[in-house]
């Protein structure tokens, strides 16, 4: 930032202004030359002043007489420079700034749907008179003016951010672990380069090379241009996962990982400038850094969640709205957070400003609540402390600052009390300056977000939920408000002046483009209640991706104002006003994704790695993650503590179970000692949470103190007695220990053996959880119970038979009944429909589905309800197309990050019912999210090794028949090879009646394969008065390879049941 004095700012600088060869750095300087002299033109002459308006005069006549040299340049004058906005944030400093000015009453002049995803952290690009639009299905590249499609760069797999276009090429970033350039005119591939992970950053592109964080923890640079383009510069790796796009300046490359640390890279060699100290907060996702002066302003994120409790405990903007207003007295009807004033900055005379001691004092004393860090940009030390609160949805990270023309800084914040949710706007802050400046006359609550973007003399900004949307010019003062102010009126808000302050959308979007949201389903009358979600051509209402949390700005470009709201891109312009709606831009098809596969051996030293860390890290607490509103439903309407990651005994002991025959023998022994303690400690059939009090911690973060202190109290828990008796679906009550329990336990028998003292000890937990079983309308409308009790009735009945007992009867004709009722009524359709029926459960739409999945449930489904299965996740991967990424954030309502729970369902999904190759799961394995202790991770790895490996699958069709008396049944059993499987194949069956029941197999040896055979069940009863189950146990057993599957037959019986209610 070059400074002239009396605080004359340019927002660019140019290295050499005799060169002429970068049109937009002279054009956007000729801009400020302009607003500086026009500026110093109203101010009563002083010697100093006098001297500057000389100066300023000789440099103005001096560009304006190089301007017929700045055509020299590979990009079209008519949109080379300052106007273009080709990247996220506009520039490799990522000040958000274009000398683009579109003032006035603007209006819808076009809009376009768009069938593919567009995610919310996407900009809006504009260059080359395109407008370029990264989805979940590939780039789309929109002519400016008409909206009309100029070219599409399909993908399989979606892309992770907006584009960065760069001399003609269009470089994004790709979830199919490739980083894409593109030719920006024509939309043909030019080169790709692979990393290990998916890319969901913004490229900057300098020096030659393209730079980019990923989700694999690398920073990595990649030649942009000449014989090495598209091949490695170099790569730096961090702690965690890279979801925070780079800045650029002087050589220089800032950025911060989800390891809560910020970064500076040399650009030419990639070595370390510095490492910051470790940032509070819970991460760093989707925006950028902004270079500004001598400092790196990182916006970042709050850790306060509702989960866990504690005194005084509550959201961010809750705690924040108590400590700064309610305990300092000040009344909650509007009043400032403090002192109104006109005070100097770099703001326009006469602005009004805030005091805001009180949150630099707040800060003095609670430095970790800090969202906002101020780092020295040559050293990373924290410089000073930004007077910014917390303003922002309830998780994911705040939107960062832009740069004015003023050379002031503006995000949203937090200064007008109110009785439950404080207020503010866009505002200005600078560094060294005690004072909050107030741009806008808008009210805005601080827990709706906002987004910014600058051009020319205005800041333009939006309010999330297709609220509001607006521009103000701020060279202009904002005199209605301290004019409201000194009226008395609080809050000061509502002042119109419309030479300085327009509002382009303000809550009737529906009016000014009718049907515009036709792609996104709505649980709510109201459309801009956070209920809604994104649903595709058919609105479906099973979507999870709302538009509570991030948010994208306006993107001001050759005369209009480009944004894109519920899936549709909008051109605003001061013609508008009779919108055109066109054509819906459709999904291509696009080749399919391949990527470098990891051998057998290299997957199974990524599982040792994750496994190491756990037993480094000895017993380990459940995770803690905040997700905003969702915390408040997360104990027990839509589950069990579920966003207590990991807080099951069972889960521990399941994962490691899994993994075992996959690591080396010593870390097995190393393993299974881990495991007896786990066991010993928190035995599942007697704990339901192990609690928070002891273990190490799981996050990259740091847990703020007044909620580590309070997750220390928070001791092991026999049941989670509010899920048990008013949870779930209609607040019917579910379970008191979680009845996949007993899966583990059937598994931790098999393991170590004692399955009679397991069974025996097991016993009371058992049967009360199937004598109180809930009913069949809550397990339908909560598939993820319904899982959890086929899972443990099935391991209890494979404990029982270890145990040595005779089988429940009772058990196993419920299990029978769970499966078919399972299967028969297997829907994408969620029950949660209206805002009135527990919304936030509607978080779990894609995942709740296939939750709790075992092997055995995954095999029934495949054999009795693979149609429908296929239906499912067609649905799921339409609505939902980013649902492998772990954490993504663009989550549903008052929430930005999506649980973990979508990443790791329909990874089962695909890797146990549709049981594909190790090869076609690793593109959607993505990486740990946690420090350490990632379940989810580590079981992808596992079902990604089984399934890679060479081997067979076995599926008998269909699973469950029913005879008469004397009858007879028959089944068949298709043998499929998987890898380079050669080996030959053995059947075997259990008889469980042999006097009763015959079991025949028309070939029981297979040399070669894919085979099919026939299984034969004959009934020899003469006469039977009861129904009568039996259950065949089916092995195939091929080299090192064995496939389990088991078939019922029910004789004398009817294939139908009534629903049973034991409450």
């Amino acid at each position: 930032m070059a400074q002239l004095p009396s605080g004359c700012y340019f927002p660019i600088s140019c290295a050499n202004l005799n060169d002429g060869r970068d049109p937009a750095c002279m054009f956007m300087l000729e801009g400020e030359i302009r607003m500086n002299y026009t500026s110093l033109l109203t101010v009563r002459g002083s010697q100093h002043h006098r001297y500057l308006k000389t100066i300023l005069f000789v440099i103005l006549l001096f560009l304006l007489m190089q301007r017929q040299n700045w055509g020299q340049t590979a990009v079209s004058p008519t949109y080379a420079g300052a106007a273009e906005w080709p990247m996220a944030a506009a520039n490799p400093e990522r000040t958000s700034w274009t000398a683009e000015e579109v003032r006035g009453q603007l209006r819808p002049e076009w809009y376009k749907p768009f069938e593919p995803y567009i995610p919310q952290r996407v900009q809006i690009i504009a260059a080359n008179g395109l407008l370029y639009i990264s989805t979940a299905n590939g780039l789309y590249a929109l002519d400016a003016n008409t909206g009309a499609e100029v070219w599409v760069y399909p993908t399989d797999m979606p892309l992770g951010h907006s584009p960065t276009i760069d001399n003609g090429v269009a470089y994004v970033g790709g979830l199919d672990h490739k980083l894409h350039a593109i030719d920006a005119l024509t939309g043909q591939g030019l080169w790709t380069f692979e990393a290990e992970a998916g890319f969901e950053t913004n490229p900057v592109v300098a020096e030659g090379k393209v730079f980019l964080g990923n989700r694999d923890g690398y920073f990595y640079a990649v030649y942009a241009t000449g014989a090495n383009a598209g091949q490695l510069a170099w790569k730096y790796k961090t702690g965690g996962p890279i979801l925070y796009s780079a800045a650029y300046k002087d050589g220089i490359l800032y950025f911060a990982s989800n390891d809560s640390y910020a970064y500076a890279l040399n650009a030419q060699t990639g070595q370390l400038v510095w490492k910051s100290a470790k940032l509070p907060g819970a991460g760093f996702y989707s925006w950028w850094p902004v270079v500004y002066q001598n400092r790196v302003i990182f916006s970042g994120s709050n850790n306060y969640g509702t989960a866990v409790s504690w005194p005084d405990s509550g959201q961010m903007t809750k705690i924040e709205l108590k400590e700064l207003y309610q305990d300092n007295n000040i009344p909650a009807n509007g009043e400032l957070i403090g002192q109104l004033s006109t005070a100097s900055g770099n703001w326009a005379p006469g602005t009004p400003t805030i005091n805001a001691n009180r949150i630099l004092n707040y800060f003095n004393q609670k430095p970790w609540r800090k969202t906002v860090f101020v780092l020295d940009k040559n050293t990373g030390a924290e410089a000073e402390t930004a007077p910014v609160l917390w303003a922002g949805t309830h998780s994911g990270t705040r939107y960062p600052p832009v740069v004015g023309v003023d050379g002031v800084l503006y995000q949203q914040n937090n200064y007008m009390s109110d009785p439950s949710i404080a207020g503010g706007q866009i505002a200005g802050w600078q560094p060294g300056v005690p004072y909050i400046s107030v741009i806008s006359s808008d009210w805005g609550a601080v827990d709706e977000p906002h987004a910014a973007s600058a051009g020319g003399n205005l800041i333009y900004w939006s309010l999330c939920c297709d609220r509001q949307a607006g521009a103000v010019d701020i060279t202009i003062p904002n005199t209605g408000f301290i004019d409201r102010y000194n009226a008395g009126f609080r809050p000061p808000t509502g002042a119109s002046d419309q030479t300085r302050e327009w509002t382009y959308i303000n809550y009737n979007l529906t009016s000014l483009a009718p049907g515009y949201n036709s792609l996104y389903y709505n649980a709510h009358p109201n459309y801009t209640k956070p209920y809604t979600s994104f649903g595709g051509p058919t609105k479906s209402p099973n979507g999870v991706y709302g538009f509570h949390g991030d948010v994208n700005p306006p993107i001001p470009y050759n005369g209009r104002v480009y944004m894109h709201r519920s899936n549709v891109v909008m051109a605003f312009s001061p013609s508008g006003g009779s919108p055109a709606t066109l054509p819906m831009a459709t999904i291509r098809s696009a080749p399919a994704t391949k990527i470098s596969n990891a051998t057998t051996d290299e997957l199974k030293a990524m599982l040792e790695t994750e496994i190491q860390k756990i037993l480094d890290a000895g017993h380990l607490r459940p995770a803690y993650m905040t997700h905003g509103l969702l915390d408040t439903a997360s104990p027990a309407a839509c589950g069990d503590d579920i966003v207590n990651y990991w807080h099951n005994p069972a889960e521990t002991l399941y994962t490691l179970i899994w993994a075992l025959p996959y690591l080396s023998s010593s870390m097995q022994q190393q393993v299974r000692t881990y495991l007896q303690n786990e066991y010993a400690s928190y035995p599942p059939y007697l704990y339901n949470h192990i609690g928070y009090s002891n273990g190490a911690s799981r996050e990259f973060f740091d847990v703020p103190p007044e909620i580590e202190a309070a997750l220390a109290t928070f001791g092991p828990e026999q049941e989670n007695s509010t899920f048990r008796n008013n949870g779930g679906w209609g607040g019917e009550g579910v379970w008191k220990i979680n009845p996949f329990a007993f899966y583990a336990l059937w598994k931790y028998a098999e393991t170590f053996g004692d399955a009679a003292t397991i069974w025996a000890n097991s016993q009371s937990a058992f049967w009360l959880e199937f004598n109180d079983q809930p009913s069949d309308t809550l397990l339908l409308n909560m598939p993820l119970v319904h899982n959890a009790y086929i899972a443990g009735y099935w391991g209890y009945l494979e404990l029982e038979k270890l145990a040595g007992q005779p089988e429940s009867v009772n058990v196993r004709n419920e299990l029978n009944r769970l499966l078919q009722l399972r299967a028969n009524n297997l829907t994408p359709n969620t029950a949660y429909l209206t805002f009135n029926q527990s919304p936030y459960c509607r978080t779990l739409n894609v995942s709740s589905n296939f939750m709790y999945l075992t092997p055995e449930l995954a095999g029934y489904l495949r054999d009795n309800a693979m149609d429908k299965v296929t239906a499912v996740l067609d649905e799921f991967h339409t609505v939902a197309p980013y649902w492998f990424v772990t954490l993504f954030s663009g989550g549903y309502a008052e929430n930005a990050i999506v649980p973990i729970y979508d990443a790791h369902s329909i990874f089962m999904a695909h890797a146990l019912i549709l049981q594909e190759s190790g090869q076609d799961l690793e593109k959607y394995l993505d990486v740990p999210v946690f420090a350490r202790g990632d379940l989810y991770y580590i079981q992808k790895l596992v079902a990604t090794i089984e399934n890679q490996a060479k081997g067979f699958s076995m599926t008998i069709t269909p699973s469950v028949q029913r005879v008469d008396t004397g009858g007879t049944a028959v089944f068949t059993i298709d043998l499929q090879p998987t890898g380079n499987f050669t080996d030959t194949v053995t059947l075997t069956f259990n008889n469980p009646d042999p006097v009763n029941l015959t079991v025949a197999a028309a070939q029981t040896t297979f040399n070669s394969l894919p085979a099919q055979t026939t299984l034969t069940l004959t009934d020899k009863h003469a006469n039977l008065n009861t129904p009568l189950w039996y259950n065949v146990t089916v092995t195939a057993t091929g080299g090192n390879e064995q496939a389990t599957t088991t078939v019922s037959l029910l004789i004398n019986g009817l294939d139908v049941f009534l629903p049973v209610i034991r409450r």
